[in-house]
């Protein structure tokens, strides 16, 4: 809790305002985030369903020419609603297979955990609650071959800059033979993409203004989320969605030590950034992280990649 006191307070003193959207799961995040997962606006999920329904099989063939045995480790596990039909898939080509969900949230991991038990007989499987940026670091050593999974198009969450140290990060983790699988969103009618940002139920909407009411039952701040709004916005030259939550008037959020947060009227707080990627930006990721770009699995429109990738030797 005071690591999430003090994130708050040091991004409401910048300017602009800025909040980190590990942020927004909460258990009622979580259960608003399973309603924008279904959303028809929100393309993501299908796009990666695809690519896991129609090769799965294939990207199962290529890492089962380097081990017999796999561990699966998943960054930002989730619900594990996607990747329990990617385990079904690539399973057969493994004589063992063993699954290690990280996720921030303890409840989400429940729920992935029960997802594995009901669909997969006799999976070996774990989970770590925290930011996997720290849990990462505790996996112990295994005998294994290891993958890791970095789904849902989750790198986007981070500018390049910082894609590229989590690149060089899971690479620390890795042997030479092992893999990191990433999905990216690439980039594609601007439209397209606000509307998944900006659905017509206002369930994002709702997400989003979520983390101010999170603040409030945690961190007794004094938002009031009536005097709120939230907006998005896509930039088609860079390939960069953002998402802000703004301040309808003038006024001030009060927290329980006794700082004050200044809004004036119509200030943003940015609470997201979604990256859409050009090919270039994925090849400047790989380069520069020494990672080698394996294999590319597409959807059937081009416009979601998985990209398995494997350290430079």
């Amino acid at each position: 809790m005071q690591e999430f006191l003090e994130h708050v307070k040091n991004g409401l003193s910048q300017i602009p305002k800025k909040l980190s959207s590990r942020y927004f799961y909460d258990v009622k995040g979580d259960e608003l985030f399973q309603q924008i997962m279904h959303m028809e606006e929100y393309y993501l999920p299908a796009c990666e369903m695809e690519i896991i329904e129609t090769q799965g099989k294939q990207i199962a063939e290529n890492i089962s020419k380097e081990h017999h045995n796999l561990q699966i480790v998943e960054l930002g596990a989730g619900d594990g609603s996607k990747t329990k039909h990617f385990l079904k898939q690539i399973s057969p080509y493994f004589q063992q297979v063993e699954y290690v969900a990280l996720d921030i949230s303890p409840h989400i991991l429940e729920v992935n955990k029960s997802e594995m038990e009901n669909h997969i007989s006799g999976l070996s499987q774990s989970s770590i609650a925290g930011n996997y940026f720290e849990t990462y670091k505790r996996l112990p050593d295994t005998n294994k071959g290891r993958i890791v999974l970095f789904l849902g198009a989750n790198i986007g969450n981070y500018p390049i800059s910082e894609s590229i140290s989590i690149f060089q990060f899971v690479k620390s983790g890795l042997n030479k033979s092992d893999y990191f699988l990433v999905s990216f969103d690439l980039v594609k009618h601007p439209r397209k993409i606000i509307k998944a940002y900006d659905d017509s139920l206002g369930i994002t909407r709702q997400f989003n203004l979520n983390l101010l009411e999170r603040m409030n039952h945690e961190l007794g701040t004094d938002f009031d989320i009536s005097k709120y709004d939230h907006f998005p916005f896509y930039n088609p030259i860079t390939g960069i969605t953002s998402s802000q939550l703004f301040s309808l008037e003038n006024q001030q959020v009060h927290f329980p030590d006794g700082f004050v947060s200044e809004f004036n009227a119509f200030e943003a707080i940015n609470v997201e950034v979604s990256k859409k990627y050009f090919w270039s930006d994925i090849d400047e990721i790989a380069n520069k992280s020494k990672m080698n770009i394996i294999q590319t699995y597409y959807d059937t429109g081009k416009e979601y990649a998985f990209v398995l990738f494997q350290p430079q030797a």
